[in-house]
């Protein structure tokens, strides 16, 4: 165990390791393993935010992914996986549903997927999205509006959450900033968390497609708990140690590709 006398930059070289085996810390179980005060490893982590190597979130940090490969390739490599997950999750599809796509790059690639054979009535409240759902021939596509969340460039806030009130879906693919076993869907925004809980309460089945590095980790605001999804897909090779506590409480876990 370290002591209180270690040198801040060897506890922030830990507490990368860290955050590269496990994807999420704590800071309170941090301050007990090094021998130090909350506020000292809350320190750690806002330098470790600052250097772009965690993200802060309520009671600790969670991991982002690398820098080790140049901009092209990393983007290359996020669509890649993206893909495989929107291809696995467009499967839960069937004609003649009503179905609601959440912003999110995750999202659009689910909307990539979709079997063109298949009529449907779709809503998203991303513009990006409606384009994309627009190749689909036999597919309604409705597009809510409202104030544009510049994260992810789609409508949230009081327009696009009382237009839901028109809508009954059969499924909807939210988009989740963080899913935690305790704390279940979390979302960064106040406003994006609150039209989140609107879609579900408007949607007959949820599903949540995720990254490894939002698996086991939380953000700052409640969506539903683990135990309303009806389906959560994830990646191929998603941590055991991160996935099992959530797979525990979600109905249906697909893995992608």
């Amino acid at each position: 165990m370290l002591t209180h006398e270690a040198f801040p930059g060897e506890r922030q070289k830990l507490i990368t390791l860290r955050l590269a085996q496990h994807g999420r810390v704590l800071a309170a179980e941090l301050a007990t393993e090094f021998n130090v005060s909350e506020h000292s490893i809350r320190r750690d982590l806002g330098v470790l935010a600052d250097a772009g190597l965690c993200k802060r979130v309520y009671g600790g940090a969670i991991s982002i992914p690398g820098n080790s490969a140049g901009q092209p390739e990393k983007n290359e490599e996020q669509r890649s996986r993206k893909d495989a997950l929107g291809t696995t999750a467009a499967t839960l599809i069937k004609s003649g549903q009503h179905i609601f796509i959440d912003g999110g790059s995750t999202n659009f690639a689910i909307s990539s997927e979709i079997n063109h054979d298949l009529a449907l009535s779709i809503t998203t409240n991303s513009p990006s999205i409606a384009l994309e759902l627009a190749k689909l021939p036999l597919a309604d596509v409705i597009l809510l509006g409202g104030r544009l969340h510049k994260a992810t460039g789609s409508a949230v806030g009081l327009t696009a959450t009382q237009q839901l009130l028109n809508f009954n879906f059969d499924i909807c693919f939210l988009g989740a900033c963080a899913i935690d076993a305790g704390k279940g869907i979390t979302a960064f925004d106040l406003d994006d968390a609150e039209f989140k809980r609107a879609v579900v309460s408007r949607s007959g089945q949820i599903v949540v497609v995720v990254t490894n590095e939002k698996l086991a980790s939380i953000a700052h605001y409640q969506v539903a708990p683990c135990e309303d999804l009806g389906v959560l897909v994830v990646e191929h090779d998603a941590p055991a140690e991160r996935l099992d506590p959530i797979r525990a409480k979600v109905s249906t876990v697909l893995i992608a590709g």
